[in-house]
């Protein structure tokens, strides 16, 4: 079977410079799906910023501060140990320091029954930060509640 048939893939964060404002990615619904995987890859950091991820009842809601699984790769992209990735830690503000996330993947994952209830709606989110922020997010829902050939819309 194919991996977009056992999962559902959302694009949450286009590639591009994030600094300013910040950013606030797509909403996705965890109601139709047991697990979320968040693959942010970044390019050139030069600024630090405050990662979130909050639920919320509805669609860009951001209610809560959800707690979050997180392990980032080993080395930078090209390099030897790029498709390794350290010891899970967990967060429910982790700042990206320039010096540690320059040019690496982070992987973010939580459980639906980890989220608060009745809020099933996650936003992940960046503070403001001064200097470049180079980054995409996408998103991989895994263990979806009901199978099916298309995987059903989260967003």
């Amino acid at each position: 079977m194919r991996a977009s048939e056992n999962m559902g893939i959302v694009f949450v964060e286009k590639p591009s410079d994030k600094a300013g404002a910040g950013f606030t990615g797509e909403s996705i619904s965890m109601a139709k799906y047991r697990h979320i995987c968040y693959i942010l890859q970044f390019g050139a950091i030069t600024g630090n910023c405050v990662l979130t991820v909050k639920s919320g009842a509805s669609d860009g809601v951001q209610t809560t501060s959800e707690t979050f699984h997180y392990r980032l790769a080993d080395a930078e992209q090209a390099a030897a140990a790029a498709d390794s990735y350290g010891d899970w830690a967990d967060s429910s503000s982790l700042t990206l320091t320039a010096a540690t996330y320059d040019n690496k993947t982070l992987i973010i994952e939580l459980d639906s029954d980890e989220l608060t209830a009745g809020q099933p709606w996650l936003t992940i989110a960046g503070s403001a930060v001064g200097n470049p922020l180079n980054l995409s997010i996408v998103a991989l829902l895994c263990e979806p509640r009901y199978g099916a050939h298309d995987m059903p819309t989260a967003i």
